[in-house]
């Protein structure tokens, strides 16, 4: 169990030194989460203890992942999110290994990198002509749908393995999503249904900037800062995890 934190003289862990990712689940299972922290700049004391905690609503699930020297991440099965829903957010903290449950450090509202297939259905079509991928929004409720070329062998597995493929065409795909409910359905960050997924996956790739609402009365004119934002949030997407320049560089090679 971890016990009641003391906050005073808290340092800020920095959304740069946390690694945070959900691997997508197999079809039933809940998704298991994966963290690599760098904390050797705080001066943290090494026995310090590391409490990692994810929360959404009223429910919440809490992992102790050892000392500041040495992090003992628990086993992949007790990383499943199963008291929390795949959009929960994360915090860390850095509590001293005195028992008094003072805090030294902490990193709140941290959202998991999700793999933009987790939430995009694949779909071989014979109806694209010579085009060889869309994104169509004719999913449950309008959900996006990445359809392929079937007249293309193969063409399935390069969208999921290729990595030359994925760098070209992967974050065009994002960028379709995001100019939709941005752009077009103007949709609330703050809302749940239906885009609050993909808003979660754009967060994380882009903690630092809030994505615009265009949808309110005094939002008109907003629409280049939109843009912008989408720019950015594809563009960390294409740096990390995509790696797409170097990744289409080596395919060349």
């Amino acid at each position: 169990m971890i016990s009641r934190i003391n906050r005073t003289g808290r340092k800020r862990i920095q959304r740069r030194d946390v690694d945070l990712s959900l691997r997508v689940a197999e079809r039933g299972e809940a998704p298991i989460f994966d963290l690599t922290l760098r904390l050797e700049d705080y001066g943290f004391p090494p026995e310090a203890r590391v409490r990692v905690e994810a929360a959404r609503g009223n429910a919440s699930q809490r992992w102790d992942y050892g000392t500041v020297w040495r992090r003992t991440p628990p086993p992949d099965e007790e990383r499943r999110l199963t008291e929390v829903p795949g959009a929960a957010s994360f915090r860390v903290f850095v509590v001293a290994a005195d028992g008094s449950g003072k805090l030294l450090g902490h990193a709140p509202n941290l959202r998991p990198v999700l793999p933009l297939d987790s939430r995009l259905p694949l779909e071989e079509s014979d109806d694209l002509g010579e085009e060889v991928w869309r994104v169509e929004f004719d999913g449950d409720n309008g959900d996006p749908v990445l359809k392929v070329n079937s007249g293309i062998p193969g063409i399935s597995e390069s969208v999921r393995r290729d990595p030359a493929f994925r760098s070209l065409v992967m974050p065009e795909v994002f960028r379709t999503i995001l100019t939709r409910m941005v752009l077009i359905d103007r949709a609330n960050p703050e809302d749940d249904e239906p885009w609050g997924h993909w808003f979660g996956i754009a967060h994380a790739y882009l903690p630092d900037r809030e994505p615009p609402y265009l949808g309110g009365p005094h939002d008109a004119g907003r629409d280049d800062e939109a843009r912008e934002w989408i720019d950015a949030v594809v563009g960390a997407m294409a740096k990390k995890p995509l790696d797409a320049a170097n990744s289409y560089r080596e395919a060349l090679a």
